[in-house]
């Protein structure tokens, strides 16, 4: 009697028809088997025995026969042998001791990671990938010596059943997790605390829990919000299939009335939905996890939860939560109203000639545009009482220079930009480089090189370091005060402004980044040839 186990975990079955082994009738569900054992038990010619392990419960549990498609037999059934196979299997399963899924993990080299897309989640960004989940977990498999493979699903139902089906080795996606998700899965510990809070298209009024119990709260379909507001005595409105943060687009839409999120959730989406307003929360705090799946062992999640637990110790998890959640900047709401409302209906008559001057100088066709945006909000008949004139609002010195005839001219204008920042770019010390390069390029295009070379002459005599952009930009300011001016050459300045020009064109370049990325369907797994820096260095 043959007798073999031909593995555990990750096998798929393939080209097989499955039999009920307690009747003749096929098994009508035929998904695809994923992590079972298979043990060929000589029963009869070519069958094989599979038993389907329910690791939650065990009168779940199936004994399947399995043969190959077109084949036919039938099994004589032997309760003898039956119940001597089972012994054997038991024998062989017991003595079939798997390392810890941790080790074996190192074995294999790589870490699959089930998320979906989101701005606490997983995002493209100016950068490259962004987000929480997709730092914390880069720093997690690092520390396992593991390189990390995302997978992004159009929702965390979604990714909470690749890891149920083991197609992936654990789910972080922001993921809050219902009461009766810890008898499916192991659970670290929270990443980030927060509080249930109701959210609302502008123009609503607040939902009160008290008095609108009849209204419909729209959730994700199995998700925490939605057996909240079933605790609650709500009306949820779930939605199949869709994602948090798409039903936060719906709600800023007007689409729907009212969702039930998170406080984090509503400040790391406040300058991506403008019209979607936070209201009132419910006193019943909520954590997002990771999630493993259960049919292993918990060595993961046992490491998991000592390195979150270090991340806490050494700083870098509030580090994150302040870069995504708490130190989000924030402008107010006529700025954040006008700015997507001009994407939409200012941005595509002049979007084609942003990537036209970006292809000609290298530079970021959502630089140019956040610039343009910056300097004139895209309105090619801008003019200013000191001369400057067009959307990328140019001095008739600067025209000359870069050869531009009509400043008016919405073509001519977003070149001659363009070619104007690669000019002030090559004024900028070799020597500094990366983002400081670029902060240091946007403020000689505002204020002028001479004045920004000032600025780094008084940061290093007041023990700064003149070749970083966050030292420089605090003396700036300075540069109006004639106790410090008039001991600099290019003489007074409105020092002020270069700073608060670089800072809302940041902002602005990476809302434009995050919005063409989404539109383009990217995520923080696409290949692109997205440069790690807006300008050539």
């Amino acid at each position: 009697m043959k007798k073999f186990l031909h593995g555990f975990f990750n096998h798929r079955v393939d080209n097989l028809t499955v039999t009920n082994l307690y009747s003749d009738v096929p098994v009508t569900n035929t998904r695809r088997h994923t992590g079972y054992s298979r043990l060929d038990l000589g029963l009869c010619p070519t069958p094989l025995l599979l038993i389907e392990f329910a690791p939650l419960n065990v009168l779940e549990s199936r004994i399947l026969f399995l043969r190959p498609k077109g084949q036919q037999w039938r099994c004589r059934r032997n309760p003898f042998r039956f119940l001597s196979g089972m012994v054997l299997l038991l024998l062989l399963v017991q003595g079939c001791e798997q390392p810890p899924l941790a080790k074996r993990l190192q074995e294999r080299g790589k870490l699959k990671v089930a998320t979906v897309a989101g701005p606490l989640s997983c995002y493209l960004g100016e950068k490259g990938p962004a987000g929480l989940e997709y730092e914390l977990v880069r720093r997690f498999a690092h520390e396992l010596g593991l390189t990390p493979r995302f997978r992004v699903y159009p929702n965390r139902k979604a990714a909470m059943t690749a890891v149920q089906t083991g197609e992936e080795d654990m789910a972080a996606g922001f993921i809050i997790p219902r009461s009766t998700d810890e008898h499916h899965y192991y659970l670290s510990n929270a990443l980030v605390q927060t509080l249930p809070s109701f959210a609302h298209s502008m123009g609503q009024s607040r939902f009160d829990p008290r008095t609108m119990q009849a209204t419909p709260v729209v959730t994700p379909q199995d998700s925490y919000a939605q057996e909240l507001l079933t605790h609650e005595q709500l009306t949820a409105y779930p939605l199949e299939g869709a994602a948090e943060e798409s039903i936060l687009a719906l709600v800023n839409l007007g689409i729907f009335d009212y969702s039930l999120t998170s406080v984090v959730q509503l400040k790391a989406h406040a300058n991506l939905l403008p019209r979607l307003v936070p209201g009132n929360t419910l006193e019943k705090p909520i954590g997002a996890s990771w999630l493993f799946a259960r049919f292993y062992d918990s060595s993961l999640r046992d490491r998991a939860n000592h390195f979150l637990k270090h991340q806490e110790e050494n700083g870098f998890l509030q580090h994150l939560r302040d870069k995504y959640i708490e130190k989000v900047p924030a402008y107010d709401y006529v700025t954040r109203r006008d700015f997507w409302k001009h994407v939409l209906d200012r941005l595509p008559k002049y979007k084609d000639l942003f990537k036209q001057a970006g292809k000609e100088t290298g530079i970021d066709w959502r630089l140019l545009a956040a610039i343009g945006y910056q300097e004139s909000h895209w309105n090619e008949k801008a003019k200013s009482p000191t001369g400057v004139r067009g959307i990328m609002m140019l001095t008739q010195d600067t025209a000359r220079q870069q050869k531009i005839s009509n400043r008016m001219d919405p073509k001519q204008s977003i070149l001659g930009g363009a070619r104007h920042l690669l000019w002030m770019e090559a004024r900028v010390p070799d020597h500094i480089q990366g983002e400081d390069l670029l902060w240091f390029t946007l403020a000689s295009y505002n204020i002028g090189y001479g004045h920004v070379e000032d600025a780094r002459v008084l940061t290093q005599r007041q023990g700064g370091n003149p070749d970083k952009w966050e030292d420089v930009r605090r003396k700036l300011p300075l540069l109006s005060q004639r106790k410090y001016y008039s001991t600099l050459k290019h003489g007074h300045a409105r020092g002020g402004e270069p700073v608060a020009y670089v800072e809302n064109i940041r902002y602005y370049y990476r809302l434009l980044v995050y919005w063409d990325n989404a539109e383009r369907g990217l995520d923080c797994t696409s290949e692109t040839p997205q440069r790690r820096l807006a300008l050539k260095n």
